[in-house]
């Protein structure tokens, strides 16, 4: 079995998410081309990342969208239905308080379960479809509820120890929205989507 790459895996599991919004438009077959101006990668980029999940859902003008969804979905295990991974956020600030009320979990295999922030006051008057929790109880409900994945969203001076704390109490993975830079053990995964770190990244 080939393995798939890490810039293929990326691009793959995005293919999934335009699939899927495709599919709920009502689209029944798209062509690599046709995702060529979605996404903006070349044709050939795109044949060769979906000939790594040996799909069998070719049309004769291109590939039957709901299938080749399905074909991604089994093969990264995004299955909606399937038992959901849980989240946190930590820090509820600006972009903290917006994820509060971000919706694309739903379509998702991943629950937000908990948000934790330092400032008690923050924590009674947010609403949330959650609980919120001072900071001071992470480790009691990662523990409680078996969280595995943290949305860091502090500020960028507490996103370094908070990290820490998060690795020893076995975390899996950190989307981190700040522009700190954190160090955790390698068996752990950080993406990192600060504002200012991704623009700079445009240049």
């Amino acid at each position: 079995m080939k393995k798939i790459p890490e810039p293929t895996r990326k691009r793959l599991i995005r293919l999934a998410q335009l699939l899927l919004q495709l599919i709920q438009n009502g689209d029944i077959i798209i062509t690599s081309l046709q995702i060529q101006e979605l996404t903006g990668w070349s044709n050939t980029t795109i044949r060769k990342d979906i000939s790594y999940i040996n799909v069998k859902c070719g049309a004769s003008n291109g590939y039957k969208i709901e299938e080749l969804h399905k074909a991604i979905s089994r093969k990264f295990d995004l299955h909606i239905n399937a038992a959901k991974k849980k989240c946190c956020i930590v820090g509820l600030g600006k972009i903290g308080e917006a994820l509060l009320e971000y919706t694309g979990f739903k379509n998702s295999r991943f629950e937000l379960v908990a948000g934790f922030d330092p400032n008690a006051n923050r924590t009674e008057i947010l609403n949330a479809p959650f609980p919120l929790y001072t900071t001071m109880r992470l480790e009691q409900i990662i523990k409680e509820l078996d969280i595995e994945y943290a949305i860091l969203s502090t500020s960028d001076k507490d996103a370094p120890a908070i990290a820490e704390k998060l690795a020893q109490w076995n975390i899996k993975g950190i989307v981190n929205y700040t522009n700190a830079v954190i160090s955790v053990p390698s068996t752990i995964t950080v993406k990192d989507v600060g504002i200012i770190s991704a623009l700079q990244t445009l240049w």
